[in-house]
């Protein structure tokens, strides 16, 4: 296997492990709640706490990346992961469980821009199909996670199963990631952690030497308009992102009768989520495919929210079959959105920067987007979910809107002090 083979699986699979942990809550929301005595309002501000430090970390575990190596805070990320999802499923009361949950989400955030940045600096034929390969082994775990759970409730009888079953097996993926070798990325170490010098570690993560750049005077500070629209997009898809993946379970209980007269109704609103989000499968991997395609990829995710925002209006309105139909088409259009948003970012960051440049993008699409747990929450005890996949339509329209301003802003820069040009053709 090819070193860039195996940036491609590790990184992926380090996507596969992490959405898995941030996607058990939304299949155990019910079990949760009724163990706890708590509503939904409680259940989704401890969400979204642990969400936005999901975001927030990014920035930080993305300068770490440029400092000291993407394969390195990747490990780091994987064992803090596994460790927390193992506090979760044996904490005790409701402080325990929000305590853990919370130190789950700080050590999630270092995924993105570590295995990102990992992507965009040592693959560099198919930098597109990695990024929707990445994006497809998420959607897996997007997938397994409800399914799993579902099944560990179903054996066991606790929703705890599912968190101590999840950390047990992200202690293996950290000894194999730790014992993988990946040319010009230094591993984890002690000393690596607690900044003791190694032959190894004194020149962390070296950079392929530009001989153009190395000769040029340094300019001042400068910003694409386009990057700036593009963090604009991750707030607004972010905001999508989890309010739908978070609400789904509990919109079909709701609408769906054969699920909400069922005695088993979570542990079916659980498998029906897991089937919805499968489809995002073939969406992420096409997104990846075709970017690395088309001459005008800044134009990909515009249409991409164009036809999101009918789609949710259509959610909101609908129950039983339609609801199933609309919602399994959200799922097949709306996950090609990623690989394409993260294929832009690498566009317009520097090479030296991609760390910090997902980690900024990261905060934005997890941590402000994490307000949707909190908003859903909200609106789901006093009014109607419907009202909230409403909410989340006009929201993509918006969306849809700064997606289109990245391809007329593309050859705008912002040079500090404040400084607008134009850069030439």
């Amino acid at each position: 296997m090819s070193s860039e083979q195996r940036v491609a699986w590790l990184t992926g699979f380090s996507h596969l492990i992490t959405h898995g942990y941030m996607t058990l809550l939304p299949a155990l929301l019910v079990a949760i709640a009724s163990e706890h005595s708590i509503n939904f309002t409680t259940l989704g501000i401890i969400a979204n706490i642990s969400y936005f430090l999901y975001g927030l970390g990014a920035i930080p575990a993305g300068y770490l990346a440029d400092k000291i190596g993407s394969k390195r805070m990747l490990s780091i990320g994987i064992l803090g992961m596994a460790l927390s999802s193992l506090f979760v499923g044996f904490s005790v009361g409701i402080a325990g469980f929000a305590v853990s949950y919370a130190l789950l989400g700080v050590f999630a955030s270092i995924h993105h821009p570590a295995g990102l940045s990992l992507i965009a600096r040592r693959i560099n034929e198919r930098k597109g199909r990695a990024l929707g390969f990445h994006g497809l082994l998420g959607n897996v775990g997007l997938f397994l996670a409800p399914l799993a759970a579902s099944a560990c409730v179903m054996i066991t009888g606790t929703w705890r199963a599912g968190y101590i079953t999840f950390g047990l097996a992200g202690l293996v993926f950290f000894i194999i990631i730790y014992l993988t070798e990946i040319p010009q990325e230094p591993n984890l170490s002690l000393s690596s952690i607690f900044g003791g010098k190694t032959k190894e570690s004194a020149s962390p993560a070296p950079q392929p030497v530009d001989h153009q750049e190395a000769h040029q005077v340094p300019q001042p500070f400068s910003l694409p308009i386009a990057l700036i629209a593009l963090l604009a997009g991750s707030i607004l898809s972010g905001f999508i992102f989890r309010g739908s993946l978070t609400f789904f379970p509990t919109l079909f209980q709701q609408e769906i009768s054969a699920i909400a007269n069922n005695d088993h109704g979570p542990i079916l609103a659980g498998y029906l989520t897991t089937a919805v989000l499968s489809l995002g499968f073939f969406s992420a991997w096409f997104g990846g495919y075709i970017t690395d395609k088309l001459k005008r990829p800044e134009l990909f995710p515009a249409l991409i929210f164009l036809l999101v925002a009918p789609i949710l209006y259509c959610i909101s309105r609908f129950s039983e079959y339609p609801l199933i139909a609309s919602s399994a088409f959200f799922s097949l259009i709306y996950y090609a959105w990623q690989p394409s948003q993260n294929y832009l970012i690498a566009k317009y960051t520097r090479k030296a920067s991609h760390g910090i440049g997902f980690g900024v993008n990261f905060f934005l699409l997890f941590g402000m987007g994490s307000a949707a747990t909190a908003v859903g929450g909200y609106i789901a005890d006093d009014y109607t979910i419907d009202l909230f996949y409403f909410i989340m339509s006009v929201i993509a329209a918006i969306a849809m809107l700064v997606a289109f301003s990245v391809y007329f802003s593309r050859k705008w820069i912002v040079k500090f002090p404040f400084q607008l040009v134009r850069e030439k053709e």
